[in-house]
């Protein structure tokens, strides 16, 4: 008895261990890589140069997180900011958020942004929504306001040509330039109050347009922006592909598609982060996925376990799995299902990926580890991801005091080409996940243009549909 007592207690005090190393490597995780910014602790201020000036001193809190910058990079940001507080009070709301986006933008990081979304409800805003295809910026939703320039092609704000006007404005994000396009250059061309502090547009109030309607003609509009709106739908452009109405989105906006359009598959029902199932050829299976997390009333372990035991039950050859919208989330409730997925069923012959701009973060990562376990099956189809085979995650988000301009920050190094075990910031997670990816581009790159979009076609499944019948 005093053995198996003597036994019992050592195992205990084993486990004990084992748990309390467990607690103590998460919590080094979090504070590693997940920091909290500090409080922002300053007196109220009554006037615009201390508000700016205590928003500038509690930046540098930012220059501090943030692990992106080059040591280079980091000096310029922190030059620009001393140049600032010099100029604390002549900023108008839009110039100072300009000011702020212009050194986080020196990082060159995906992931270290000002955040459009609440950027754009700062200020006024067009009453109508851009959306980039492969050939350039259309309108796809508007208000009575805009509703001519439905299904127009912008060519030219303020005399300038729209192409000039979105490199102009790349200073003030960086990032690979492709998902800056799409994700971000929609937000500028709405804000005349941006584009005019960035000395691109002659007023903060409104915009001229120059576009070409789907007539082939031309025509210019002076459009006077909406003011700000706190409570505008927390939506970036992607989700004006679909013609639902978004979420707390008022009624007299319009969508270019009626909402009873026989949408591709890859737009329907947008408001559903996940979807699958087999096409109407059974040997091919679909599955996309919008997100790399759970969603409201969406747990992604649900999704992902049906789609196991689909796949596991129908055997079909070929697997489609569609990540062009997928932006990211948690990679590690992916990963495991990533890696086993090519060899899931001894019937799977073949895996496309189809990815985009929008395919970011996390969604990467699926990528990544679908290429390196994918035993010579995995083809991807589409246009180039959004992001690079080298960059900084995980982080947070900091918020300066005054004008609750909110900022991602990036603590964590991923490589996906090598591991990057033992230079400082490597995010210790992906040593449980090494991959030797050169290259995110697609094998076979298939542009959405918007022909393809008002023809309800999708074109990179009909090249991947081509490509399997032609393998057979």
């Amino acid at each position: 008895m005093a053995g198996i007592r003597r036994a019992l207690k050592w195992s205990g005090g084993l486990l004990l261990c084992l748990i309390l190393g467990a607690a103590l490597a998460v919590f080094a995780l979090f504070r590693t890589f997940y920091p909290t910014p500090p409080k922002a602790d300053y007196p109220p201020a009554s006037d615009v140069a201390t508000r700016q000036r205590q928003d500038l001193d509690y930046f540098r809190h930012y220059l501090e997180l943030n692990r992106s910058y080059t040591p280079q990079a980091r000096a310029q940001a922190e030059a620009l900011r001393e140049e600032d507080l010099a100029k604390a009070g002549s900023f108008s709301p839009a110039a100072f958020d300009l000011a702020v986006a212009r050194m986080v933008a020196l990082s060159d990081n995906g992931h270290s942004r000002i955040h459009p979304g609440g950027q754009s409800r700062r200020h006024a805003r067009l009453p109508c929504r851009f959306y980039r295809f492969a050939d350039g910026y259309y309108v796809l939703r508007a208000r009575p306001a805009c509703a001519e320039l439905l299904g127009a092609k912008l060519t030219r704000l303020d005399g300038r040509p729209i192409d000039d006007v979105a490199q102009r404005m790349y200073e003030y994000f960086g990032g690979p330039r492709n998902h800056y396009d799409q994700f971000a250059v929609p937000f500028f061309l709405e804000s005349p109050p941006l584009l005019n502090a960035a000395g691109l547009a002659e007023s903060p109030e409104r915009l001229t347009l120059r576009a070409t309607l789907r007539d082939g003609s031309e025509r210019e509009w002076t459009i006077a922006a909406d003011p700000p709106d706190a409570d505008a739908p927390r939506a970036y452009s992607d989700s004006y592909l679909s013609p639902q109405r978004l979420e707390s989105e008022p009624a007299d906006w319009t969508a270019l598609l009626p909402a009873d359009a026989a949408l591709p598959l890859f737009l329907r029902d947008y408001a559903t982060p996940f979807q699958s199932g087999p096409l109407a050829d059974p040997a091919v299976y679909y599955a996309q996925l919008r997100s790399n997390d759970d969603e409201p009333g969406h747990p992604i372990g649900e999704f992902l376990a049906r789609v196991e035991r689909e796949i596991l039950a129908g055997r079909p050859r070929v697997i489609v799995l569609d990540l062009r919208f997928d932006q990211g989330g948690n990679f590690t409730k992916t990963a495991s299902f990533m890696k086993r997925l090519p060899t899931l069923s001894d019937s799977i012959e073949r895996v496309y990926v189809l990815t985009g701009a929008w395919t970011f973060s996390a969604g990467n990562v699926s990528l990544a580890l679908l290429k390196e376990h994918g035993a010579g099956k995995v083809r991807v189809f589409g246009e180039p991801v959004g992001d690079r085979v080298r960059i900084w995650a995980e982080g947070g988000t900091l918020e300066l005091p005054n004008s609750k301009v909110a900022i991602g920050y990036a603590t964590g190094l991923h490589d996906y080409a090598k591991s990057c075990f033992g230079e400082s910031g490597c995010f210790w997670i992906m040593w449980l996940y090494p991959t030797h990816v050169e290259s995110f581009d697609p094998d076979v790159r298939v542009d959405y243009t918007f022909d393809d979009y008002v023809r309800l076609r999708d074109p990179v499944m009909e090249a991947v549909l081509a490509d399997a019948r032609k393998r057979d």
